[in-house]
């Protein structure tokens, strides 16, 4: 299967893991420990109220002791050749994003890395799959975004579910998922979580070490016997490709010059390797709220998710960097796919 494949839209229906997942590098917060957000918890002046989730920043200082590291994990990223993928759904009452973007790239731009950026209608697929979440981290409450990616599951960035301070005090707490959120209104629902995970080495590391599985997830309860990929669809998944690609980088961004209020969408091709070893970055400018907002590959055809809104250079405010998804992220997607709430 070559980088350049335009796969047919996928069928209905959720996806299966193509095994039975493990729980390596994975690790999930203690039930007991997790607070399930009421029906009332997130009322309009609450939501509006809650402050864009920090877009973690990385220092030039930060970097001087991690460049071996940094070399070493870029080494093992493919530049060619074949990954693989599972296919994404769209829910039948969804309308379909018309045509095929642009193919990917085959090299790279010096800072900045050009983009463009639109506001879409978030109630077409594949946008509908993405959504704004709520949630509470250390008693304060906060904005960030993410995407369904199969049967009860959503996946975001690690430090939207849990602060990296290798601390069980550092998860989330009443964390909900509301899909094509639009000017205070909820089209498909409010999703509360009742289950979390994230990457080991993002709960254990944090900023910067652990930036290169800077992912996380979660279940959500049904609304009406009915789960969110019934409701919505999901995104595909693809992992192990070429790092030279090009996307559509979707997210709630809330930090000025952005209010949080409509989603975005940021079009942009692999510029550079990202500054922290096993990431990648690509040209964008949106800010704190966007955080764990995917990275739509093959946009309009195969519709997969290939990467999501991390971090960027402190120094670099036009740039926006992704875990490069690898084995790391398929194990998380296949642990989230599996669960139940």
């Amino acid at each position: 299967m070559s980088d350049n494949m335009t796969p047919s839209m996928p069928p209905s229906g959720d996806p299966t893991p193509e095994q039975e997942p493990k729980d390596e590098g994975n690790i999930q917060a203690p039930e007991t420990e997790i607070e399930i957000a009421s029906e009332g918890f997130w009322t309009l002046s609450r939501m509006e109220k809650a402050e864009p989730y920090p877009l973690p920043e990385v220092s030039e200082s930060q970097l001087e002791d991690m460049a071996e590291s940094v070399a070493e994990e870029l080494r093992q990223q493919p530049t060619a050749g074949s990954g693989s993928v599972a296919l994404g759904g769209a829910p039948e009452t969804a309308t379909a994003q018309d045509g095929p973007t642009p193919a990917a790239t085959s090299g790279g731009y010096n800072y900045p890395g050009p983009f463009t950026r639109h506001e879409p209608l978030c109630m077409v697929y594949p946008y509908i799959t993405a959504g704004k979440i709520f949630f509470t981290q250390r008693g304060r409450s906060y904005v960030g975004s993410a995407f369904s990616i199969g049967n009860y599951a959503f996946f975001t960035a690690g430090h939207c579910v849990h602060d990296g301070s290798n601390s069980s005090a550092g998860w989330s707490q009443n964390l909900v998922f509301v899909p094509a959120y639009r000017d205070g209104n909820a089209p498909y629902g409010t999703w509360r979580a009742t289950k979390l995970w994230a990457r080991t080495r993002w709960y254990q590391n944090g900023i910067p070490n652990g930036l290169p599985e800077d992912m996380g997830g979660g279940v959500l309860l049904p609304i009406n016997n009915r789960k969110i990929s019934q409701v919505v669809g999901w995104l595909g998944f693809a992992w192990n490709w070429s790092k030279f690609q090009h996307w559509h980088s979707l997210g709630w961004p809330a930090a000025a010059p952005f209010n949080g209020n409509r989603l975005w969408d940021v079009q942009a091709s692999y510029a550079y390797d990202g500054s922290v070893g096993g990431t990648i970055a690509m040209g964008n400018d949106m800010t704190g709220g966007c955080s764990g907002g995917p990275w739509v590959w093959q946009f309009g055809t195969g519709n997969y998710a290939n990467g999501l809104n991390s971090y960027r250079l402190n120094s670099r405010p036009q740039e926006m960097c992704s875990p490069y998804f690898g084995d790391a992220a398929k194990s998380l997607k296949d642990l989230l796919v599996s669960a139940t709430p």
